[in-house]
């Protein structure tokens, strides 16, 4: 991760500003910050990254060799100050092949990172043979003899730069082309070849993360070279720094890995508050070449797209789906979401028919809809046809009020595109109940619209996440993401804090819901509000719940809409069902609340979820599973549980020395009603104290 500035070709490196969240690197003073390696002649491995070209959609390795590979004649150009990439991976790759191009080897060398996210803004690279080797002191002190080794380092003062312009630009800072050694013609046929030991792992991790397990293209991809061991370690080491992070892993019968999932401290608090609409990501399903990353996602109160936990699932059967959800759900303390959103899939159903009971089932719709292309390769034969097909499948999808008009519109777009006989069709006609709106809107999924929820980190996935990545680069890389997902979620708190939204009514109803939700979620409110002037009201029932026809005031509009309202209890219900699938008002019923003039939104139609207040209160269970196992899976449980309270609680009480001294007087006032209930369990049940 790395700074940010503006940079050109007269770029001056000293007039950097540095933000006071990062941590910067001195030059003299590198510490564990600087990638040492400990070289010597004939051991030197150079980390030069392999290329590919691709050439009408077939990869052709560029590795310098002649025999039996295609040889490409591109020379690099020449770096400069101020020159510019999209990535640091592209500022890597470009100096490694330059310095193949004209005969030297690369190596890391010292980087900068951001005390905000641990992104790094700042990265060196060097020539193998800069410094000189220091031999390491204490090494010699533990009696053991080592044959005599020579350093390859002379001392060389090449290096290149770049430092992190914006979110995504890199750019050279500082650039010393001179060497002061030769150079070598063909590098790579001079590279020495280094003998790796094996890894010594202790006999249980030898076996935990052995060769030869589940699916191999995608297992060797992702847990080869120690890969895996790697990865537990660092979970350990996120779990030292919080515990409340949490991380499960699961063998198979050879007790090598197979399946892993985790969570960090943030995402587990972001699902005690949103996690009512669960959506399984999947996307790495499009692509043999990406990595098998799954990820439990929702949004937030401003609709942004937030992470409750991820998974390296290699193991898709339906056995592994349930590993997958009674760990998920032991992360999240038992909490059942209200709904949960995945692929079409069976395996999956099965899966989730088992473990989420009484969470509303639905499957993915852009999911879908992108499989038209390969279920019906004949319809969708040109970019045209395969939009029409879309379209008309979306109607059917989200633009039906009633089972009857889905029927009809279903049956209309199989005889257009003769597909009565069609198998994969037939097959989701018979799920319809579990994609088709008109059939999920009395339930919630939080939706704004049929075209808001859709995978927004698809792209991303698609861009970074492929089986080529090693697991640490593709670790790092997520870690930013989210980084940049809870800045952006803080940024629109900043947002609602500061500035308020223009009204355009002068409705006191608008100028409550102003108050109350996020900028965001007003919008749409707001939009419903204004819309609703559009609609006549005619009340057909009268008393304490009245009923009313709400209709639009158009020419050649045939829909009206019920809308019940209870003044008794201040509710209110539309046969829309807006407020039911997304927890907004609908412009229905606020047209009615505007015929019997009410002045105040009653406090049943405004979702907390939505609301500035969102993340205040009491971290609530109402849809707790009853997790079955034995006493360990209890405590661990009842562990989490605890875990997600205690951590609202530090959030609010750091904020300030006051709150911080207030906190901690009412931790430690709670932590001695816990002592004295466990004394006296003791005394009077003691066989329920560790039960």
């Amino acid at each position: 991760m790395e700074v940010g500035a503006a940079l050109g070709l007269d770029f001056n490196p000293e007039s950097i500003e540095v933000d006071a969240g990062d941590s910067v690197l001195l030059e003299d003073n590198v510490g564990e910050k600087e990638e040492e390696e400990e070289e010597e002649e004939g051991d030197v491995e150079n980390p030069v990254v392999e290329m590919s070209c691709q050439f009408m959609g077939t990869e052709f390795p560029f590795d310098g060799g002649v025999q039996g590979k295609l040889e490409l004649q591109m020379e690099p150009s020449e770096p400069y100050v101020g020159m510019e990439f999209d990535s640091l991976e592209s500022a890597r790759k470009f100096y490694f092949d330059y310095a193949e191009h004209v005969g030297f080897r690369v190596r890391n060398n010292r980087f900068r990172t951001s005390r905000r996210d641990d992104s790094i803004i700042m990265r060196r690279f060097v020539c193998c043979k800069e410094g000189f080797y220091l031999k390491n002191e204490k090494r010699k002190n533990d009696g053991k003899e080592r044959r005599k080794r020579a350093s390859i380092r002379e001392g060389c003062k090449a290096m290149l730069e770049v430092v992190r312009k914006d979110k995504d630009r890199w750019a050279v800072t500082k650039l010393i082309i001179e060497h002061n050694h030769a150079f070598v013609v063909n590098i790579r046929a001079s590279k020495p070849k280094k003998k790796r030991a094996p890894l010594a792992f202790p006999v249980e991790m030898s076996s935990l993360f052995g060769e030869g397990f589940g699916a191999e293209e995608r297992q060797n991809a992702v847990w080869g070279g120690g890969e895996a061991f790697s990865l537990l370690q660092y979970f350990r080491k996120m779990q030292t720094k919080n515990p409340a992070f949490f991380y499960s892993i699961e063998v198979d019968e050879t007790n090598k890995l197979k399946n892993v999932f985790w969570a960090n401290a943030k995402a587990r608090m972001a699902y005690s508050y949103f996690g009512d609409v669960v959506a399984l990501d999947t996307t790495y399903k499009k692509n043999k070449l990406m990595m098998p990353f799954v990820l439990f996602t929702g949004v937030n109160r401003h609709l942004q797209p937030v992470v409750f936990g991820c998974s390296v699932l290699l193991d898709e059967t339906e056995t592994s789906y349930i590993w997958l959800f009674e760990t998920f759900l032991v992360a999240m303390s038992g909490r059942l979401p209200v709904s949960f959103v995945t692929d079409h899939c069976k395996v999956l159903a099965a899966a989730v028919m088992k473990v989420f009971h009484g969470t509303h089932h639905r499957f993915c719709k852009w999911r879908i809809l992108s499989k038209c292309k390969e279920k019906l390769p004949d319809i969708c034969s040109t970019q045209a046809a395969r939009a029409s097909l879309k379209g008309d499948m979306k109607k059917c999808i989200d633009e039906t009020d009633t089972v009857q008009d889905f029927e009809s519109l279903w049956e209309a777009f199989l005889l257009k595109y003769n597909l009565t006989e069609n198998e994969w069709i037939q097959s989701l006609y018979e799920v319809r109940q579990q994609w088709a709106t008109v059939y999920l809107k009395d339930k919630f999924f939080a939706e704004m619209s049929p075209t808001q929820r859709s995978e927004s980190m698809n792209k991303f996935f698609q861009r970074n996440f492929e089986t080529k990545t090693s697991l640490f680069e593709f670790v790092a890389k997520f870690d930013q993401a989210i980084a940049g997902q809870y800045e952006k979620e803080v940024q629109a708190d900043f947002a609602n804090m500061i500035t308020r939204p223009v009204l355009k009514t002068s409705s006191l109803l608008e100028k409550q819901a102003s108050e109350t939700y996020t900028k965001t979620i007003f919008a749409i409110f707001q939009e419903e509000l204004v819309q609703a002037l559009g609609y006549s009201v005619e009340k057909f029932q009268d008393g304490s719940v009245c009923r009313y026809h709400v209709a639009l005031n158009a020419e050649g509009a045939r829909m009206t809409y019920d809308v019940t309202f209870d003044s008794s209890e201040t509710r209110a219900r539309c046969s829309c069902q807006k407020f039911e699938f997304s927890g907004i008002i609908c412009r229905h019923i606020l047209r009615a609340f505007q015929a019997v003039g009410l002045c105040k939104l009653p406090e049943g139609l405004i979702l907390k979820r939505w609301t500035q207040n969102a993340k205040s209160g009491t971290v609530l269970y109402e849809n707790c599973a009853n997790i079955q196992g034995n006493a360990q899976n209890i405590f661990t449980q009842r562990c989490n549980d605890l875990f997600l309270d205690v951590l609202k609680h530090a959030a609010e009480g750091a904020t300030s020395l006051v709150t911080y001294k207030a906190a901690k007087d009412a931790l430690q006032k709670a932590f001695d009603e816990v002592v004295s209930a466990k004394k006296s369990l003791w005394s009077t049940k003691p066989e329920l104290v560790k039960g």
